[in-house]
């Protein structure tokens, strides 16, 4: 246990550490105001990552501060900016690469989510966000106020014969239920796509419904444009995971009241119908195919007000990449959104501050709370309890308090679990509880849509964070598993997925304006696996086969070609040790090389497969309806039903399944 003292003592020591980080990895002729603001940056940011990423970081950071002492005579804090450069050169070139490599994008993200900095680079979204906000609540206030009424008025899937009209529910302090056990008809673990719907559908049903949240309630007002604040309130250990394998997927979950949709892009697609006839195929659900999940889809469609982006909201990045699309002549189509009336904030995966994204934190959840649920945040679920094959409830402890982990720690009784927790968590969850699949499958099958980036430079201005997250999607390879978007990132993401630093990223972050920042989505035939490690962690697992890296490889630069045939003049590649592409030739250059599974760097937000649906018990871990195999009064409602990767943004898929398992828990009840 370190003393006061001591502790501030190594805080300086490594406060200085960090000083001497920016000044080698920012641009020259730092003030050393920005220099300490940025340090201050990254250490709010290392506070929100997991713990072992924290204390790798911590490692790290002594390791280089020591290691130059020992090998020059001298701390990496008291280096000249060159020596220090110098010196992280060398280690770029060595082992410690991959440690290098984390250290400096820890410093471009503060540095460039600076408010100051971000002025400099010409983005200023909060004044633009104030008059989209403003003008949409007095140009649309009838249309805002009529879905308002929609989502509370009743409009039951079906009833419960026994149910009873509950009193309005709401949301509840976590330390409420600290003490006795606490009561109800169903308990459900998650806010998100799942749980948002499955409260809803059950409690207008007639049923006594409590919603477990591990994260925090956010009222749309707290919503701002800093990738730092959202990064660290709205998103699991800071939305800087990754899986572990011979190419990570870089991975980050929504973790708040409102889950995953409260930080996707507002994208409501229903899954391809080939999608859905191979999953019936290889499942036996005939439930999943030929229409039959129709009516589903509808009605989370009209809850959520999903249609086309209104014409003002659309950016000039998506006209971009249309444009580039029409000349090749491949097939786009318009998103479908779940939005009333988007003004175009572009900050949909930080939370949006209109209000006008339908996540469940403005939609379902209301809806739910309308007909007596009440949504509890701060209480992370540990376990599911069991009496012999039936589940009972759950157990779990309050976040964020002082007391003691014994005085923590939560009951909540129910007839009914459903676990709505993500693609990650869920799985994690049943393994702690001693849950074992028949079939052995828990936890494996996890697909990811691997996906990568590239950064397109134009002459003409582009202020790509002016317009809908995205509003259009390629679909010409859409068969081959491939899908193209848009998608613009703030500086702060940008910078860090450049391969520059100093000067050279600098310069290139000047031209912020003119760039269009695109990424890909395959979908996958690779699968990994999650296993529950400790009281709360989780690890995944996943390699990449050589089909859907060549795919990946295949859809940067189809993105190239496009960006490219629009009139982009420079287009920032994803693989190690490529140059930037200024043309066709370069292209077609780039295209004779190959590119390495290792060389990719890929990410992703859509986890799904881990418990996935079908009528075999031996095949699959639910049953069609999501009730979990082996098991009595335990259910799944989230992406972890899918029976592989659904190939499109799955939002409103989870949405529909969720709607089909509480149809029948209603029917079944």
């Amino acid at each position: 246990m370190m003393d006061g003292g001591f502790r501030r003592g190594y805080e300086g020591r490594r406060r200085a550490t960090f000083a001497a980080l920016v000044r080698a990895v920012g641009p020259q002729g730092l003030t050393e105001e920005l220099v300490e603001a940025t340090v201050d940056e990254i250490v709010a940011i290392l506070a929100v990552l997991a713990p072992m990423t924290q204390r790798v970081v911590r490692g790290l950071t002594a390791t280089l501060e020591s290691g130059t002492r020992f090998f020059g005579g001298s701390p990496f804090s008291s280096l000249h900016r060159d020596e220090a450069r110098a010196a992280l050169a060398k280690w770029d070139r060595g082992p410690l690469r991959l440690g290098t490599r984390l250290l400096r994008d820890v410093v471009v993200v503060a540095h460039y989510d600076l408010p100051s900095v971000r002025e400099s680079v010409g983005y200023v979204p909060d004044p633009f966000i104030a008059a989209k906000k403003a003008e949409r609540l007095e140009r649309w206030s009838n249309d805002i106020a009529a879905h308002q009424a929609l989502l509370v008025a009743p409009a039951p899937l079906r009833l419960v014969e026994a149910g009873a009209k509950q009193p309005r529910g709401s949301v509840r302090p976590g330390h409420q239920l600290l003490g006795a056990p606490t009561e109800c008809d169903v308990v459900i673990v998650g806010s998100g796509a799942g749980g948002g719907v499955m409260a809803a559908e059950l409690a207008e049903a007639g049923l006594s419904v409590m919603v477990l949240e591990e994260g925090e309630y956010h009222a749309t007002e707290s919503f701002t444009s800093s990738t730092t604040g959202a990064l660290g309130s709205l998103y699991r250990e800071g939305g800087a995971m990754s899986t572990l394998g011979r190419t990570p997927v870089g991975y980050a979950e929504g973790r708040c009241v409102g889950g995953g949709t409260v930080v996707n892009g507002g994208m409501a697609f229903r899954a391809p119908d080939r999608v859905l006839k191979g999953w019936s195929g290889v499942s036996g659900d005939r439930g999943l195919s030929d229409g039959r999940l129709d009516d589903a889809y509808a009605r989370v469609e009209r809850f959520l007000s999903v249609g086309p982006p209104d014409p003002g909201s659309v950016g000039r990045d998506q006209d971009l990449l249309r444009l580039g699309a029409d000349r090749l002549g491949w097939r786009v189509v318009d998103d479908q959104r779940n939005h009333v009336h988007c003004g175009g904030c572009n900050v949909c995966t930080w939370g949006c501050p209109t209000g006008a994204k339908q996540s469940t934190l403005v939609s379902y959840l209301p809806r739910a709370m309308s007909f007596g649920a009440t949504i509890w945040p701060g209480c992370r679920v540990d376990r599911i309890l069991m009496k012999g094959k039936r589940a009972v409830g759950v157990q779990g402890r309050v976040l964020g308090r002082e007391n003691t982990e014994s005085k923590n720690t939560f009951e909540v009784r129910a007839k009914r679990v459903v676990l709505c927790a993500g693609a990650l968590q869920t799985p994690a969850m049943l393994q702690r509880s001693g849950i074992q699949s028949p079939s052995g499958q828990l936890g494996r099958n996890l697909a990811v849509h691997p996906g990568s980036a590239v950064v397109a430079m134009f002459d003409e201005p582009v202020n790509g964070w002016r317009g809908a997250h995205q509003s259009l999607q390629v679909r010409e390879f859409e068969d081959e598993g491939i899908v193209l978007a848009a998608v613009n990132l703030p500086p702060a993401l940008v910078a860090r997925a450049l391969p520059f630093d100093g000067e050279e990223l600098a310069k290139v972050m000047s031209g912020y304006n003119h760039m269009v920042t695109a990424g890909t989505l395959v979908e996958d035939t690779s699968t990994g696996r999650v296993r529950a490690v400790g009281a709360t962690g989780v690890v995944p697992t996943y390699r990449l086969n050589e089909r859907d890296a060549e795919r990946v490889t295949r859809s940067i630069f189809l993105l190239s070609e496009a960006l490219l045939t629009a009139g982009a003049h420079t287009v920032f590649l994803p693989f190690g040790g490529r140059g930037p592409l200024h043309d066709g030739d370069g292209l077609r250059q780039a295209r004779a090389i190959p590119v390495k599974a290792t060389d990719l760097a890929l990410a992703t937000v859509h986890l799904m497969g881990t418990a996935r649906i079908g009528t075999d018990p031996l095949w699959a871990v639910c049953d069609p309806s999501g009730s979990v195999y082996d098991t009595v009064g335990l259910s799944v409602a989230d992406a972890s039903l899918f029976p592989a990767a659904v190939g499109v943004n799955p939002m409103l898929t989870i949405m529909a399944l969720s709607t089909r398992a509480a149809g029948g828990i209603i029917d079944s009840w």
